[in-house]
C-alpha cells in the first residue's frame, strides 16, 4: 500500500519537470544508478551566507553563523558568484538535477539573483529556502523570471504568535503568508518547511495542522528531521528517537503534499541520500555529507568536487547506504572520518 502513496507523490512531482534537459538528466540518473549501479550526485544544498535576522533555537547552522559563531569559521570570505558558478558546473558534470540555495538567510545577499542564474534554473530544478523576512515582491518576481522553480518558506506553527516567538521576530508569520501568496501569483511552486520534533508532534500535532495550511494553499510540506546539532546541540530531549520519527513519518508521508529528504533516490529506495546522491556545501566551500553533519571532506575552492565525493564515499560510514539518518546509528556515526568545521 505504501507503494501506492509513492506513485501519487511521483505524479504530483511531475509539476517540477518543466525542462526537456531536466527530464533527460533524470532518466540518465536512474539509468546510472538502477541499471549500472553507480552513485550519481542528484542534489546539492548550497549555503551562500550564514547571516540571518531570526534567532531560531533549532537552527542547524547556528554554530556556523551569527547565533553561536565559531570565529575560525564564520569570518571566512563567502564564495563569490564565479566560484559558485564553477562549483555548479562541476556538479552538473556529476549528474545533479537540483540545487537548493540555503543559509542562514540567502535573501540577505545582494547578488542573490546572479547566484540563482548561475545555478542554471533553465536546465535543472533550483529552489530557495527563506524565512521570508527580506524577500520583497519585486525580488521574488525577478527570481521567478530567472526560472526559480520552488520557494521553500519556513513555517513552525499555524499560530502567528507561536511562529513569531520561535523565530524571534514579530510579524514573521504574516510575512510568510504574504510571500506565499506572491509565490502563487508568480507561478513559483510553494513549499512550507518545518522541523519534526517531540514538540511539533504533541498538543494535537502541530505538523498535521501545518499540513492543513499547505492543503489550502496547494503547497507542499517538507518535513525536516530534528538533530542534536547547531542550536539544539544541547537539547536532545526535543529530538525524536528513531522509532518515534519513523512511525510519525510513515503516517505523514501518505499525504500527496508531504515531502521528506529520504523519499526520492535514483536507486528507487527510501533511505538517507547523504554522500551517495546528495551533499551540503557551506558558504565557504566546505563539502559535507549533509547539512546536519558538520564534517568536511574537502573544499571546492581547493579540490575538485569529484575528488571530494570519492574521499567521502571511501569513509566506512558513508561507503554504505542507510535506510535511516546515520545520526540514529550512534556507534557507526561516531566513526565518521571528516574534519569538523
Amino acid at each position: 500500500m505504501f507503494e501506492f502513496y509513492k506513485i501519487r507523490k511521483f505524479v504530483k512531482h511531475l509539476s517540477f519537470m518543466r525542462s526537456p534537459v531536466l527530464v533527460k538528466r533524470i532518466f540518465k540518473g536512474y539509468y546510472n544508478s538502477l541499471l549500472r549501479g553507480n552513485d550519481t550526485l542528484r542534489s546539492i544544498e548550497l549555503a551562500i551566507d550564514y547571516k540571518c535576522q531570526a534567532t531560531c533555537h533549532k537552527c542547524y547552522s547556528a554554530n556556523l553563523g551569527t547565533h553561536f559563531p565559531n570565529p575560525n569559521y564564520v569570518d571566512k570570505p563567502l564564495m563569490t558568484v564565479d566560484e559558485i558558478r564553477n562549483t555548479i558546473d562541476q556538479a552538473m558534470d556529476l549528474g545533479i538535477i537540483h540545487v537548493n540555495i540555503t543559509g542562514g538567510e540567502p535573501t540577505l545577499r545582494s547578488d542573490l539573483a546572479e547566484i540563482v542564474e548561475v545555478c542554471r534554473p533553465k536546465e535543472i530544478m533550483v529552489s530557495l529556502v527563506t524565512n521570508a523576512l527580506s524577500l520583497s515582491k519585486e525580488k521574488l518576481k525577478t527570481l521567478s523570471e530567472l526560472g526559480l522553480n520552488l520557494l521553500q518558506v519556513s513555517l513552525d506553527s499555524v499560530d502567528p504568535k507561536t511562529h513569531d516567538e520561535l523565530r524571534g521576530v514579530p510579524g514573521c508569520y504574516d510575512k510568510v503568508m504574504q510571500t506565499a501568496t506572491w509565490a502563487k501569483e508568480f507561478g513559483v511552486n510553494l513549499c512550507f518547511t518545518t522541523v519534526l520534533s517531540t514538540e511539533s508532534t504533541s498538543n494535537g500535532s502541530e505538523t498535521r495542522k501545518l499540513l492543513e495550511v499547505a492543503e489550502r494553499m496547494n503547497a507542499y510540506l517538507l518535513i525536516c528531521d530534528s538533530a542534536s546539532v547547531g542550536g539544539w546541540s544541547e537539547q536532545g530531549e526535543k529530538v525524536m528517537t528513531r522509532e518515534e520519527r519513523d512511525t510519525t513519518l510513515f503516517e505523514l508521508m501518505k499525504h500527496p503534499l508531504t515531502r521528506h529528504h529520504n523519499m526520492y533516490n535514483f536507486r528507487g529506495k527510501i533511505g538517507c541520500p547523504a554522500s551517495h546522491e546528495k551533499v551540503y556545501i557551506t558558504s565557504h566551500g566546505d563539502v559535507t555529507p549533509c547539512n546536519l553533519v558538520h564534517d568536511t571532506y574537502g573544499n571546492v575552492l581547493k579540490m575538485p568536487l569529484a575528488d571530494i565525493l570519492k574521499k567521502m564515499r571511501n569513509d566506512p560510514l558513508w561507503s554504505q547506504t542507510h535506510d535511516t539518518c546515520p545520526r540514529y546509528l550512534e556507534e557507526e556515526f561516531a566513526t565518521r572520518g571528516g574534519v569538523a568545521i
